[in-house]
């Protein structure tokens, strides 16, 4: 699958946003909770949604150093990426996140951030593809989507022909 997970975005987004003040062997991040939403979407261009994955991403910072660092602007960052992740978090029912902040000596402290995310789960047609559905092979990827570029406009004003 070529596209990076929500937990892959938000992971790579705090670390690129808190360098260098947080290393990548500072940040461990895994799945929890899931729950396999169906929902068989056909996208055109023989492109489907076939489901979409809801869990509990958590995330763990070592050594997150409070006093160079405003911890304010780690939540500030963790709401920026939400708000433009572009989910409708009250359409999909995904919670605000939890976040625990344990002191680990006066300069560090541990952070453990959990948050509810939603991936799409698509498939395309493939046929050395892996995943059998209505009878084709399919490969998970990004679902081709048409955009109109231009639109036609036909106005009829009083009996005008």
């Amino acid at each position: 699958m070529s596209q990076k997970t929500q937990l892959q975005l938000v992971t790579e987004f705090l670390l690129t946003s808190l360098k260098p003040h947080i290393k990548a062997n500072n940040i461990d991040a895994w799945q929890e909770h899931g729950t396999l939403v169906i929902c068989n979407q056909d996208l055109g261009l023989e492109g489907y949604r076939i489901a979409k994955w809801k869990h509990t991403a958590v995330i763990h910072i070592q050594s997150f150093p409070h006093l160079k660092v405003n911890p304010y602007n780690l939540l500030a960052l963790i709401a920026t990426f939400l708000i433009d992740s572009g989910w409708d978090r009250e359409t999909y029912d995904l919670a605000d996140p939890d976040i625990d902040i344990d002191a680990e000596s006066d300069d560090n402290t541990t952070i453990l951030i959990e948050l509810q995310l939603l991936d799409d789960i698509e498939i395309i047609p493939d046929a050395n593809g892996g995943i059998k559905f209505n009878a084709q092979n399919y490969s998970l990827d990004i679902a081709p989507v048409n955009v109109a570029e231009t639109i036609d406009t036909v106005v009829s004003i009083g009996g005008d022909t």
